[in-house]
């Protein structure tokens, strides 16, 4: 965002109300109006758009465009209509479009913000380098479910995570670059799989994400969902549930009070609630008094407050137009790290990786190693593949399909090519001395894999799976674990070259599962799960009591042969609560160390982790006993126990009370 003076605020203020002041009912209505940009050569579409701007009836636009066209439309805005207020550039960020990073789900498995943010970062500028200064995300999904098709646009399973990236990515969208422009970012949780989601505690998950990032990384504007909706889905009471908004409940901009006047009005809120409000039915309600002016010019009061705080108001014609200091050159180094530090070795016993001269020929097999499409998850362009990333590193190798077609065009069972393809794939495999299998997007082992995965295992036991859809995968081949494991689904433009640098040691693998993963219905790796090239060890820790706070530390010992990083976790189980689903996320550092080295580390839980909120909004802290596990996984963790007093627990709710947001909490009692 831009750099504000220390008056900045008192200006702002005294801005907006002038302007507030002198607008119609129509004009301030249309500025919670945003409206589709025209495609090319829509000149009627185009038209219908210049007309309705120029009597100040829309406040931005959605999509994208031509800059050249973007910059048109701006300035139309600003020389043409009444009052010349600017418009909002809105659009979803997405992914990237000339350089695509990884999937939200392997954003996740960095387990680390700086990497996010940077990620967040390139696709911001990209944007802005577009005309955009309006990103309708993070969309921000948590699941359980590893066979869900929405899977890589999930963000795992763990709140704490979820919020620490998703604030990441909200510094990293809000970023300003280096001209000095600044985006608005939109924390969304309204995507339909919140309200579909069978889990009794929705309500409280999305409260307690919500809270969070709030608290560390205010995003410029809020599109929450319903709440109260939810529960009617689930067929409870809406009787006090939480409700929509309101003017307290955010001080950027909240879509929902778009959607509130928008039903007001008699228009339902649909897919994007944030579009094609309609001008008249608004100021006939206002009119009419069922909606009131002081309602409408306090969702209108912080739209202009938006774009007073980007420097719209301030811009002369030439700052119109788009940044121009977006590199494709950086955001594929970015796009490069990324992916790298995405990338979860699950499984290396015998250690088959990184690979060396011991590695004798490498066979790879599988149509998904030669795929550009899939680590972009069919967004736009294509990415490098495994065999590019081997080529770019000089690293020879040998390619056998090892099915006849690829999964993607595959009937169910096997086909009669399938024979002479798996056939030709072990005749290779017997005079290489690892083979590396690419799985592609499956949300299970199909039998023809399953039985390419056996012929292969009964030839050459060196066998290195790689499952590069968004789902990751640990199968059987022939009753046994396979001895090399990887997941490195969707890495988006530079997977290919990064799975490289992991596979031959240039980069040791960093990445964590941001979700359990379960096979045939049995649990397997859980959440947190990760290893490295170096071995790490976790000392005995200390648990112990503050006047406000749980002190927890901790020795990490890197007794590998090699500079490692490591995932130490902190999870807690509240009183009462029992079940492998109870112990929950609250903290965790990333820490990298050299051969040998030690370090002391130190936790810090306070009542922001400790307390929980109830369906009703508020927020509590139980008194009672916790449980604390700290380790290098979920199930790898040293548990301790430590009895919080009444009188301990009213004291960390005093603490939240002096927080920058003393508030917070309160006000998302009415937040969707």
């Amino acid at each position: 965002m831009v750099r504000h003076p220390p008056d900045h605020a008192a200006e702002r203020e005294r801005f907006v109300e002038d302007l507030l002041a002198i607008m119609s009912v129509a004009e301030k209505a249309g500025q919670l109006v945003l409206l589709p940009i025209p495609e090319a050569g829509g000149d009627s579409e185009d038209a219908a758009l210049r007309a309705e701007m120029l009597q100040g009836r829309v406040g931005g636009l959605l999509g994208s465009g031509p800059a050249d066209q973007l910059a048109a439309l701006q300035r139309l805005a600003v020389e043409e209509t009444r009052l010349g207020i600017p418009l909002l550039m809105a659009n979803v960020p997405g992914r990237g479009t000339s350089v695509t990073m990884p999937a939200p789900l392997a954003l996740a498995a960095t387990w680390s913000p700086h990497i996010v943010e940077s990620a967040a970062q390139i696709v911001a500028g990209e944007a802005r380098a577009h005309g955009m200064n309006w990103l309708m995300g993070p969309q921000v999904v948590l699941t359980s479910d590893t066979e869900t098709e929405e899977l890589a646009e999930s963000w795992g399973t763990s709140v704490h995570l979820a919020r620490a990236l998703a604030a990441a990515t909200v510094r990293g969208l809000q970023f300003e670059g280096q001209d000095g422009d600044g985006v608005l970012a939109c924390l969304r949780t309204d995507a339909p799989g919140w309200i579909e989601r069978r889990d009794p505690d929705i309500l409280t998950n999305k409260l307690r994400l919500v809270a969070g990032v709030l608290r560390e990384s205010p995003p410029a504007s809020i599109a929450l969902g319903l709440l109260a909706q939810t529960v009617h889905d689930r067929g409870e009471t809406a009787d006090g549930a939480p409700s929509i908004g309101g003017p307290a409940s955010f001080d950027g901009i909240d879509l929902a009070e778009w959607v509130a006047i928008g039903r007001s009005a008699g228009q339902e809120a649909g897919e994007t609630p944030y579009q094609m409000l309609a001008v008249d039915s608004i100021v006939k309600v206002v009119g009419d008094g069922r909606v009131g002016m002081r309602q409408l010019d306090d969702a209108v009061r912080k739209v202009l407050g938006a774009k007073y705080d980007l420097g719209l108001f301030r811009a002369d014609l030439r700052d119109i137009a788009p940044a121009t200091d977006w590199s494709a050159d950086h955001a594929r180094t970015v796009a490069l790290d990324t992916a790298r530090h995405a990338i979860v070795l699950l499984r290396n016993d015998p250690a088959l990786l990184p690979l060396d001269i011991a590695s004798g020929e490498i066979l790879v097999v599988g149509h998904a190693a030669t795929d550009r499409a899939l680590p972009t998850g069919g967004a736009h362009g294509d990415a490098a593949n495994l065999l590019d990333g081997f080529d770019a590193l000089g690293l020879a190798h040998s390619f056998v399909p090892g099915l006849a077609v690829r999964a993607d065009a595959r009937p169910a069972g096997l086909l009669d090519a399938d024979h002479m393809a798996i056939g030709m794939a072990c005749n290779a495999a017997r005079r290489v001395g690892t083979v590396i299998v690419t799985l592609g997007d499956c949300e299970r082992v199909g039998e023809a894999e399953q039985t390419l995965l056996d012929s292969l295992h009964a030839v050459n036991p060196n066998i290195v799976l790689i499952s590069l859809g968004s789902q990751p995968l640990d199968p059987d081949a022939r009753g046994t674990k396979l001895p090399c494991v990887l997941h490195a689904g969707q890495l988006g433009t530079m997977s290919g070259h990064a799975l490289a640098e992991v596979l031959t040691g240039e980069f040791a693998p960093r990445g964590r599962l941001p979700l359990p993963l379960t096979e045939k219905g049995q649990a397997g790796f859980t959440s947190g799960h990760g290893l490295g090239y170096s071995d790490f060890g976790l000392g005995e820790t200390a648990v112990e009591l503050s006047h406000d706070r749980i002190i927890v530390s901790a020795t990490l010992y890197n007794v590998g042969k090699r500079e490692g990083t490591e995932t130490v976790q902190l999870y807690v189980r509240s009183p009462g609560q029992n079940g492998a689903q109870a112990r929950r996320l609250a903290d965790f550092q990333r820490v990298s160390l050299m051969a040998g080295e030690t370090r002391s580390l130190l936790f810090e839980v306070g009542g922001n982790q400790l307390g929980h909120f109830r369906s009703d909004g508020s927020f509590v802290i139980e008194a009672g006993t916790y449980e604390i596990a700290v380790g290098l996984s979920d199930d790898r963790a040293h548990v301790s126990k430590i009895t919080v007093s009444t009188t301990l627990a009213r004291t960390m709710e005093r603490a939240l009370s002096s927080e920058p947001l003393p508030a917070l909490f309160g006000r998302l009692r009415n937040a969707g």
